[in-house]
């Protein structure tokens, strides 16, 4: 038996990480997980085929392995419409396991600083500023990771004779699990980075706040839309000086609101969407909201917490530590292996012991970014940069691109 597993011969590094199951991951922005053929000639324990032929049937079974909630938070940072980053590695602290970046933005000229006088002075007796970009040191600490598996020789034997039920068992339904664990974390750091909401009406909410919004009225026990009431969302985004159209991140009743209201879901069938919400902004589902944002009430009255928030303004960063490893022989691997269904990656790290006994693990270390840093807006006592120009209050500090509203129905 032996034998059989240890016929095994990385050809490929890239590939070694999938290969004990032949198999090749490939991202796919459909639903489901997404599964390539290999494209490497390669067998565990002889004629496997079966693997390969069997691994497509596997997307979009109903089955309860395979059954995941929806990730809107995740769904939404990792969107091609929040952008990137200006980042660049500057250490990896391997026995910390904690990546550092260097993020570079620059700062945003203040109302005060414009000159009114023009007969004071001009370009050649004026000295003059030199405009510096701000950096800030970001520390990627948070670490996810999938079960340590293992598995018996006579597992990998009996891949050939029951695939499905292997896949979903391991890897596929760790991989959906985490996907569900990242978009917790993903909310409870939007729910951190609410920030300074400054209202149309000329009102503020103060950071860390949810500004309450009716948005479902109960008549005769129905819940009924209240369009009018959404409009001061908008409103209220447009006045914080954003452009675009917002996210929308939560559950209850905000999809309740926009399901009545004729709103579509941007993950309502793939995790980025195509459909388009038709009120001006675009609305993620995310399952675990209600848990991590908040409720109150209780029934057709029940409040629920949702977030909007500006793309492009917090950003999750990863980072692979086997990306400087990149090992694999017949009996181990340390190498990197991408997201089926997210633009990132996952370390995957395997080896047979002399137990005869194969273990894995998936892993990733990751953080957050908010690209108005404190001193976007250099407000009094913030402007730390050469710059020799007053200092004055800007009305958008505090201001995050990220905003608490709170959903109620009356």
């Amino acid at each position: 038996m032996l034998g059989l597993v240890m016929s095994i011969v990385f050809s490929n590094p890239e590939m070694a990480a999938v290969s004990f199951i032949g198999l090749a991951f490939t991202r796919t922005y459909k639903e489901g997980f997404g599964l390539a053929r290999a494209n490497f000639d390669l067998d565990i324990v002889g004629a496997c085929e079966k693997i390969r032929k069997e691994a497509e049937s596997l997307i979009g079974q109903n089955y309860a392995y395979n059954l995941k909630r929806k990730t809107g938070a995740l769904d939404f940072i990792t969107s091609p419409e929040n952008g990137g980053v200006d980042a660049s590695l500057i250490s990896y602290d391997q026995g910390r396991k904690i990546a550092r970046m260097r993020l570079l933005y620059d700062q945003r000229t203040k109302r005060c600083q414009i000159i009114t006088n023009c007969t004071d002075g001009n370009i050649c007796d004026t000295p003059g500023s030199t405009p510096q970009r701000k950096e800030a040191i970001i520390s990627i600490g948070n670490c996810i990771k999938t079960p340590v598996r293992s598995y018996p020789n006579e597992d990998m034997v009996a891949l050939c004779k029951d695939t499905q039920t292997f896949m979903r068992d391991r890897m596929m339904n760790d991989i959906r699990a985490a996907h569900e664990a990242l978009s917790i974390q993903v909310l409870a750091e939007l729910d951190s980075q609410v920030g300074k909401n400054l209202e149309h009406d000329g009102s503020t909410t103060a950071a860390g706040a949810y500004k309450p919004i009716q948005l479902l009225a109960v008549e005769s026990g129905q819940r009924i839309p209240k369009p009018g009431n959404w409009a001061e969302v908008l409103l209220d985004y447009a006045n914080n000086q954003l452009t675009g159209q917002p996210a929308v991140i939560g559950q209850g009743n905000i999809e309740y609101f926009l399901k009545l209201h004729g709103m579509s879901c941007c993950n309502a069938t793939t995790p980025y969407g195509e459909a388009n919400i038709e009120g001006d902004a675009r609305f993620y589902l995310d399952q675990a909201a209600n848990d991590v944002l908040g409720t109150s009430g209780s029934g057709n009255t029940r409040s629920t917490n949702f977030i909007l928030a500006t793309f492009g303004a917090v950003h999750l960063l990863t980072f692979n530590e086997n990306r400087n490893i990149m090992i694999a022989d017949g009996t181990r691997a340390h190498t990197v292996i991408p997201d089926p269904i997210y633009p990132f990656d996952w370390n995957l790290d395997f080896y047979f012991d002399c137990d005869k006994i194969w273990k894995s693990q998936l892993s990733m270390t990751y953080g957050f970014f908010n690209v108005f840093q404190a001193d976007s807006f250099a407000a009094d006592g913030e402007d730390t940069s050469p710059d020799a120009s007053p200092d004055c209050n800007d009305e958008l500090d505090g201001m995050t691109g990220v905003f608490g509203y709170t959903a109620t129905a009356a």
